[in-house]
């Protein structure tokens, strides 16, 4: 039996363990894994319809580009995070074990090894992908911060308060003052 038609048949199962793999890099899995909520949970969501495409882009053997979009929207999220890069794209990384592990009986066949090294380049392939899709993240959320510098914005959401709060704090102040 061929890679592609084991990855096909297990598809469902690894894209089961990759979804829990890439949310235990978050703080709270339980709640990521649990609520399907779009607008609830839009990190669990993102992941989960991502992963999904993703896997079946892997597994058809299609061309890799398909699979920009829907790696892009997991890799903004990590992007804007306290992930240092290579934590930001290990996830993609984390699927080369799980096949591993899944196919274990079978990479035992002689024609499945040879097949796998396909398969792990393409994963290679889609981490250096990621890598690129987390540098461009990375540099439109620093020239946004540029931008608020440059215009000075910057003092509406640095260490302070919302203005109009801190505005309600300066009249509680002055007011204490005049009594």
């Amino acid at each position: 039996m061929s890679l592609d038609t084991l990855l096909d048949e297990k598809r469902a199962d690894l894209g089961a363990k990759w979804i829990k793999l890439v949310l235990a890099t978050y703080g709270a899995p339980e709640f990521l894994n649990s609520q399907q909520n779009r607008f609830a949970n839009p990190i669990g969501y993102t992941v989960t319809a991502g992963i999904g495409k993703i896997l079946q882009v892997l597994v058809s053997g299609s061309d890799l580009a398909t699979a920009a979009a829907p790696l892009e929207e997991i890799i903004k999220i990590r992007a804007v995070q306290d992930f240092s890069p290579s934590d930001a794209v290990s996830f993609v990384f984390g699927l080369k074990q799980i096949v591993r592990h899944e196919l274990r009986k079978e990479l035992r066949d002689a024609t499945v090894p040879a097949d796998l090294a396909g398969f792990e380049a393409r994963v290679d392939s889609l981490a250096l992908m990621a890598f690129d899709l987390y540098m461009a993240s990375r540099e439109r959320l620093f020239q946004v911060r540029l931008n608020e510098l440059k215009s000075g914005n910057h003092v509406l959401t640095d260490d302070m308060v919302c203005p109009s709060a801190f505005l309600r704090q300066e009249r509680k102040g002055s007011a204490a003052k005049h009594k």
